[in-house]
Formats: C-alpha cells, sequence, structure tokens
C-alpha cells in the first residue's frame, strides 16, 4: 500500500517506495481493521486535505477502525484525537497504528458508541456506511461545535450523498466541501454504483 493525498503519504511497512523529502507520513499495519486505502477513506482525507483547519483543533473519529484518519489529523493540525469504534479489534489497531508512528500521546480511545461522548469538538471524522450515518445526525449536531465545528463523513456511495446531505442541511450544517473517488470496479447497475463520496461541513446553526 502507498498513496498520496495532498502532502500526506500513507504506507504499509513493507512498501519499497518512500515519501519525498517535506511530506508527511503515515505508516500503518492493517490488520483486523477497516483497510486505510479504500476509496472511503481516501475520500475522507481529501475532504480534510481541502479544509481549513485550525491548529490543535480538538477532534473526535467516530468509528476510528485502523485510526488512520484521527492520526492524520494529528499529523497534519497538531490535533488532539478522542478516537472510539464499537470493535475492540479496531481499537488495538489504532493504538497499535498510533505507536508505531509514535502519536500514541495524540490519540485517545475507547471502545463504544458516540453517544458516550458528551462534550463538543472543532473537528468530527465519521467513515462510516451510510445507514449508520442515517442513525447519528443528532450526534453530529449535538457534538460539533456551533459556528466553527467541522463535520468530514465519508463511507457510502455517490448515490447515497445526496440523501446524507440533505439531512445534515436539516441539521445546521452547510457543505464546504464534496469529493468523489472511483473504485477500480464499473457498477453492475444504474442502481448501483462504484463512486464512493466524502463530505466536508460546517455547523452554523443549532435550533433544528
Amino acid at each position: 500500500m502507498f498513496y498520496r493525498i495532498g502532502n500526506l503519504v500513507v504506507r504499509s511497512p513493507f512498501s519499497i517506495r518512500r515519501p519525498r523529502r517535506g511530506e508527511d507520513c503515515l505508516v500503518l499495519k492493517t490488520s483486523n481493521s477497516f483497510p486505510p486505502a479504500h476509496p472511503s477513506t481516501k475520500a475522507a482525507l481529501t475532504v480534510l486535505h481541502r479544509l481549513q483547519i485550525q491548529r490543535e483543533a480538538r477532534t473526535l473519529d467516530i468509528g476510528c477502525g485502523s485510526g488512520i484518519l484521527g492520526l492524520s489529523a494529528a499529523l497534519n493540525n497538531n490535533a488532539t484525537v478522542l478516537g472510539c469504534d464499537v470493535s475492540l479489534a479496531s481499537i488495538r489497531a489504532s493504538m497499535q497504528n498510533a505507536v508505531f508512528n509514535q502519536m500514541e500521546d495524540r490519540l485517545h480511545l475507547f471502545c463504544g458508541s458516540a453517544s458516550a461522548v458528551s462534550e463538543s469538538f472543532h473537528l468530527i471524522l465519521a467513515n462510516l456506511p451510510a445507514a449508520v450515518h442515517m442513525e447519528m445526525f443528532d450526534h453530529y449536531r449535538r457534538l460539533t461545535l456551533l459556528n466553527e465545528g467541522l463535520l468530514v463523513v465519508s463511507g457510502f456511495y455517490d448515490v447515497q450523498a445526496a440523501n446524507i446531505e440533505k439531512e445534515l442541511v436539516q441539521k445546521g450544517f452547510i457543505v464546504l466541501e464534496r469529493v468523489e473517488i472511483n473504485a477500480c470496479a464499473a457498477a453492475l447497475t444504474s442502481e448501483y454504483s462504484c463512486t464512493w463520496a466524502g463530505l466536508g461541513l460546517k455547523m452554523v446553526t443549532g435550533d433544528k
């Protein structure tokens, strides 16, 4: 595994390719967690690269998987990240990757859901299936700082993006960035897509 998103290089420990001088690099071991080279992960990282995120942003990574999104925020924005996942294997993978990249002091993890979190955040990251996002909209509104908090969502196909965007706008968000990443395989039918989407949003009202 080796790919670039902006100035960030993501690679496995076994890749013979190396970052260029001046590039940031995350080296990830991916066993027992969501694959960090998945198109939905690349969509989220691309949105992160495009957004204007403040330094030391307080960050929540919901469904952290391998930890790649939270670690990217910690690396690029000097952020302190709280990560959660209902899978203990994912929590272990995230911690292993944090230790491997010498960022274990920046990534704090617990096994559970966002319903256990009460504070507000400058940045929320959520690479989750569309059906899970549909259950999370109230949590996104509750946990995102009003007028300054940013939300990055991915993990769904382009044909599902409009509905997710509509629901988030109704919850008080505005869309700042839209990204689509094509998978290798072609769509089998008009109802099915292999194009994955990511959205970057800002919370602008808390009255919905």
